[in-house]
């Protein structure tokens, strides 16, 4: 497991928030990702995290339906946002999203319900040559999406 993984963790856990963590392939490199599929999980996701290394990241999971909404608000590093499908087709990418410094905060949401979320350091999606359309092997991730 990853240097921060751990911290990410232990800060979901201090607020009662529990994640394990996935392996996920992006590009050509394995990513180990926190793994959040509540509601509680979401809304903390990597709030107060001031690093996040390379090949570590969060994996949002939401209801069917749900059309993705991710904001900055209390974040302190900047991050890349993967919207994914439930067949794992990234289809949107939000690059380099700094942290909301002043209310109101930018909201980034999908275009169109989707199963995934990926948060990644900032710079991730570039090095990584991930673009609209490429799809991901989500076959080690759970087959159905989390209840309501």
């Amino acid at each position: 497991m990853k240097a921060l993984l751990p911290i990410a963790l232990a800060l979901l856990a201090s607020t009662s928030v529990q994640a394990d963590s996935r392996t996920l392939t992006l590009g050509s490199e394995a990513f180990e990702l926190a793994y959040v599929a509540d509601p509680d999980s979401r809304r903390q996701g990597l709030m107060g995290v001031t690093e996040l290394p390379f090949g570590t990241g969060m994996l949002f999971d939401f209801p069917a339906g749900t059309r993705p909404a991710i904001w900055m608000r209390n974040m302190q590093i900047s991050l890349d946002l993967v919207f994914v499908d439930n067949r794992g087709q990234i289809r949107q990418v939000f690059a380099e999203v700094p942290p909301c410094v002043e209310l109101p905060c930018a909201i980034y949401q999908a275009d169109a319900p989707l199963r995934w979320v990926i948060e990644l350091p900032a710079g991730s999606v570039a090095r990584l040559g991930l673009s609209l359309g490429a799809t991901l092997d989500v076959s080690g991730l759970p087959p159905t999406p989390p209840a309501l």
